[in-house]
């Protein structure tokens, strides 16, 4: 038997086909019944060479052949699923490939807020309050270290100002007083006597804590706790009632510091007016900065202009250059600042669109 290849190089359908024209003859049959299973291998071997002649353009458009123009690509992929922006299916377009949609949702300063100058001013005043309280207190140790200012004065002058500013908080609170703040202005009373009556007996501890340290030290190591105070002040002013984080930290550092600069001092009496006043002005003052800032902006200007004014006259009997310095800084951060942002606002350019991530959304439940 002769085995008779194909055009596609198949011996088997040759040998078939050869075999049912043998049987044909030796039959005496006409060829026409086989007709149509002839057809069939026809078709099947034409399939074959369409495949082999697009498997053939395939790879000469691979090794640099002729590829598809620009519009007929585009009309291709017209003719396909039209193209989702999803990442998790397969999809018949190229990696790179982006629609015409894909620019509707750019945002350009979305989240770009403009500022009103005496709004920002307004906002600049707490930086300024909590610096010129800063300076008064190094002011009040220096007074009091080189005897100017005695313990006793220092006593009763902190306890007054505690007891007017008392008053002059339940009056600014009478009609929108709630029992809630009256219940919280007497634990702040009562925590202050504790505190106080602590102190009185642990001055004569803390007036000899850091006898074994060198005076170098401790300035070094008061700057860097009076630094921490006022980055990690709390600014804003909605915490009326308690300290919290950050505030916490800021809180901490001052004490730290005003035990360091109490350790300094060489009379019992001295050391207790000193860290009494040190409690009430870092953590009973801020906070009736705050609920004044809160009620009224003109009471809140008015702080700021007697506390950078009363720093200044406390540090010229110390030192003008830093007195001047404090003045001009203040000025700086009260006024020259809130131009500076405003100035810089205009050139930020944010923009947001289908490329950032997203952003989940959490709901919270509560029973």
């Amino acid at each position: 038997m002769k085995i008779m290849p194909t055009r596609i190089g198949v011996p088997f359908l040759g040998r078939r086909r050869i075999d049912s024209s043998a049987d044909v003859a030796a039959q005496g049959t006409s060829p026409t019944g086989l007709s149509l299973l002839d057809r069939s291998f026809d078709e099947a071997d034409e399939g074959a060479a369409a495949a082999f002649k697009q498997a053939g353009s395939a790879k000469a458009n691979a090794s640099g052949g002729l590829y598809l123009t620009s519009p007929d690509r585009t009309a291709d992929m017209q003719a396909r699923r039209p193209w989702r922006k999803l990442l998790y299916i397969k999809q018949a377009y190229p990696d790179d490939y982006v629609d015409d949609t894909f620019l509707i949702e750019l945002q350009k300063n979305a989240n770009v807020r403009m500022y009103d100058y005496s709004t920002v001013v307004m906002q600049t005043t707490v930086i300024t309050q909590h610096i010129s309280s800063i300076m008064i207190f190094i002011a009040v140790f220096i007074h009091l270290y080189r005897g100017s200012l005695t313990g006793r004065a220092l006593v009763w002058c902190s306890s007054i100002s505690t007891v007017l500013g008392f008053v002059f908080w339940d009056i600014l609170n009478m009609y929108l007083r709630t029992p809630e703040q009256r219940i919280v202005r007497l634990n702040l009373i009562k925590g202050a006597v504790f505190f106080a009556l602590l102190l009185f007996g642990l001055s004569p501890i803390l007036r000899t804590l850091t006898e074994d340290t060198s005076s170098d030290t401790i300035w070094a190591m008061t700057v860097i706790f009076f630094s921490v105070n006022l980055a990690f002040h709390d600014y804003s002013t909605g915490n009326l009632t308690n300290i919290r984080f950050p505030g916490s930290v800021s809180l901490n550092a001052a004490v730290l510091a005003s035990v360091l600069l109490a350790s300094q001092l060489n009379s019992n009496l001295s050391v207790f007016a000193f860290l009494s006043f040190a409690l009430k002005w870092f953590a009973l003052f801020p906070i009736f900065r705050r609920y004044l800032k809160r009620i009224s902006a003109a009471a809140s200007m008015a702080t700021t202009v007697v506390l950078a004014l009363m720093a200044t006259a406390l540090f010229m009997y110390i030192s003008r250059v830093i007195a001047m310095l404090h003045i001009f800084s203040s000025l700086f951060i009260t006024l020259v600042c809130p131009l500076w942002l405003i100035w810089v606002q205009r050139y930020k350019n944010e923009i947001h669109g289908p490329w950032d991530e997203a952003r989940p959304i959490v709901h919270r439940y509560y029973h």
